[in-house]
């Protein structure tokens, strides 16, 4: 008696299916942190122009590439910005915020460390709220801050790599979450959400594919019912919703 051939599967099962579930008695823990790039015309602490597709090392200036005696003046509609992202997302704005130096050396840092925001954000608290197959979910928020973008690391054959540094000193805001999420897909639809956010208020793209706006995942497993988070794992610089998913 000659077999049924077996049942086709569905394109959409294929591609939903998780590439390497989580044993049953183990809970994924999942933080994110996405860079959004502001929609501004010129740099956060300089005049030279952010915008897209510029030739390499067209768009920099003594302030961004960090040369002595210049000195740094902040970007109004940058900080706008900000403080429009931090109340749509029912942060608080802190009255004062401060700026820092967070030192690493790296080709696509030309001063040789990044201003950024430590101990006093513009942003603390808040949320992003979303909705996935149906039902609701809320990711808190650790804070929003403001920082500088680096350069870009062009790697070429036979180990040569160049540097291009028009993205250095594009206004950024870096989204820090805490540890809610629960699962890959939930992962990817809460930075779907947050583009969605930011491109509601006008104030960035959102454009992945164009680095405006990326995320890092600090990703653990711990046994279901603990508290204690496990031994973190960080999968940084993902540029579609699908890297992030797959890469959880």
């Amino acid at each position: 008696m000659a077999r049924a051939p077996p049942a086709r599967r569905r394109r959409e099962d294929v591609v939903s299916a998780p590439a390497s579930p989580v044993h049953p008695k183990y809970e994924v823990v999942i933080g994110l942190e996405v860079h959004v790039q502001l929609a501004t015309k010129s740099k956060v602490f300089s005049w030279s122009s952010t915008a897209f597709g510029a030739d390499p090392n067209t768009q920099t200036d003594p302030v961004c590439l960090g040369m002595p005696g210049t000195l740094p003046v902040l970007n109004a509609a940058a900080v706008e910005a900000a403080v429009r992202l931090g109340l749509a997302a029912g942060c608080t704005i802190r009255r004062r915020c401060r700026f820092s130096r967070k030192h690493y050396f790296y080709p696509d840092l030309p001063k040789g460390y990044q201003i950024s925001q430590f101990d006093e954000p513009i942003c603390e608290g808040g949320d992003i709220k979303f909705r996935l197959h149906g039902e609701a979910h809320s990711v808190r928020l650790t804070r929003i801050h403001m920082e500088e973008d680096a350069g870009k690391n062009l790697h070429a054959a036979a180990g040569v790599s160049f540097v291009d540094y028009n993205r250095a000193g594009v206004p950024l805001c870096e989204i820090v979450s805490e540890p809610d999420v629960r699962s890959a897909e939930e992962a990817a639809e809460y930075v779907r959400a947050i583009r969605a956010l930011v491109r509601y208020l006008g104030i960035g793209d959102g454009n992945m594919e164009e680095g405006s706006l990326r995320c890092d995942a600090n990703v653990s497993l711990r046994l279901h019912g603990a508290k204690e988070y496990g031994t973190k794992a960080e999968i940084k610089n993902m540029n579609s919703f699908k890297n992030v998913r797959d890469a959880v």
